[in-house]
C-alpha cells in the first residue's frame, strides 16, 4: 500500500493575512482542497490530511473528497511533527508520498509517475527533479520515512535526503519549473495569474 500524506497545518506565518495559506481560494477552491482532490485522483491507495492551524475549517474543506484527516495537537512546534503525524495514521504503507497543502501545481500525473517507478525499481527515496531544481513532491519508502520521522531539526528531511548514499535516492525529472509553494502574499499573487 502506498499512502499519501498532505501537510496542512502550519501557521502560514509568512503568509500574514487572517486566513492560512491552506484555506486561500485558488480556482474557487481552498488550496488544500485541490491537492488533496489531485491526490484522491491518483494511483495513493490512501491519502490523510495532516491538520493543525485553523483545523477544523481546513478539515471541512477536504470533508467530501475521501481523504483522512489527522490532526496534529502540536502543529506549532515545526512540521516535522506533521509527518510523524501523517506517518501514524497510515502505518503500514509500504511507502508515503508527501504532498504540501499549498502547492497545488502538483499534478495527479506527477504523482503516479513516482508511484509507477517506485513499484518497479523499489529505491529508497524519489525527489522530483524540475528545470530549476528539485522539489516537492517526495516519495519515501517506509525505511526512509522511519527515519525521516526520527529526524530533527530544520530541513531535516532534505537534509537526510542529501545525506543518504549514493543511489538511494532517485530524481525524476519533469519537464517543467518547479510549482509554486505559496508562502507569501507575492507568490499567492502569482498563483492568482
Amino acid at each position: 500500500m502506498i499512502g499519501g500524506i498532505i501537510l496542512a497545518a502550519g501557521l502560514s506565518e509568512r503568509m500574514g493575512g487572517p486566513v492560512p495559506k491552506q484555506l486561500l481560494s485558488y480556482r474557487g477552491k481552498p488550496l488544500v482542497s485541490v491537492v488533496a482532490a489531485v491526490a484522491s485522483e491518483s494511483a495513493l491507495d490512501e491519502v490523510v490530511v495532516v491538520t493543525g492551524h485553523h483545523g477544523e475549517s481546513v478539515a471541512d474543506a477536504v470533508a467530501d473528497l475521501g481523504v483522512q484527516v489527522a490532526p496534529n495537537p502540536d502543529y506549532r512546534e515545526g512540521n516535522m511533527t506533521s509527518f510523524c503525524v501523517g506517518y501514524r495514521a497510515l502505518p503500514s504503507c509500504s511507502a508515503y508520498v508527501i504532498l504540501l497543502a499549498d502547492m497545488p501545481g502538483v499534478t495527479t500525473e506527477m504523482i503516479d509517475q513516482m508511484i509507477s517507478y517506485w513499484r518497479h525499481h523499489r529505491p529508497w527515496a524519489i525527489v522530483a527533479g524540475y528545470r530549476d531544481g528539485r522539489g516537492h513532491p517526495l516519495l519515501l519508502a517506509a525505511a526512509a520515512m522511519e527515519d525521516a520521522v526520527a529526524a530533527t531539526g530544520p530541513k531535516a528531511v532534505w537534509r537526510l535526503l542529501e545525506s543518504a548514499p549514493e543511489n538511494a535516492v532517485t530524481t525524476i525529472a519533469f519537464d517543467r519549473t518547479t510549482p509554486l509553494d505559496v508562502n507569501t502574499p507575492a507568490e499567492y499573487e502569482l498563483l492568482e495569474e
